[in-house]
């Protein structure tokens, strides 16, 4: 487990570096990566995989919101090097491989989990976007 904690970690500071986070920052974002990859880990033989990755993209989100208020950083500076260990890039890949060698039945398996797993992701983010704006508005207006 502490291994794959440090390669989330490393995923996440080397997105940091290529997507040009401040050198200041991308500790900060292999932790976020860090924390994601450790939620997805922890939770995906209870939730199963698209469950997992809901849970994980929500903590990388809630994690990443915070740590820009902290910071004083917008929030897509810890947020994408830090979702990036989630990405269901290999997934993404057996899928066109199953289609290219013509196993449409692994091919249609694959793509439908692939979606659900990248909708998983786009769901956690909005949903903590949405709460944290919500959150603002509330606390902007005094109520």
């Amino acid at each position: 487990m502490l291994v794959q904690l440090v390669m989330g970690f490393l995923a996440a500071l080397t997105f940091g570096a290529i997507f040009r986070v401040p050198a200041g920052q991308r500790l900060r974002c292999g932790m976020v990566g860090g924390l994601g990859w450790t939620a997805f880990l922890a939770l995906e033989g209870r939730l199963g995989e698209v469950g997992a990755v809901f849970f994980a993209a929500t903590a990388v989100a809630v994690s990443s919101e915070l740590l820009a208020r902290r910071q004083h950083q917008p929030v897509i500076v810890f947020l994408t090097p830090g979702i990036i260990p989630l990405v269901p890039g290999s997934k993404a890949y057996l899928t066109m491989l199953s289609f290219v060698q013509k196993d449409y039945t692994q091919g249609v398996v694959l793509l439908v989990t692939t979606l659900f797993l990248a909708g998983a992701i786009a769901a956690g983010i909005i949903i903590t976007s949405s709460v944290f704006r919500n959150l603002s508005r509330t606390k902007l207006s005094g109520r």
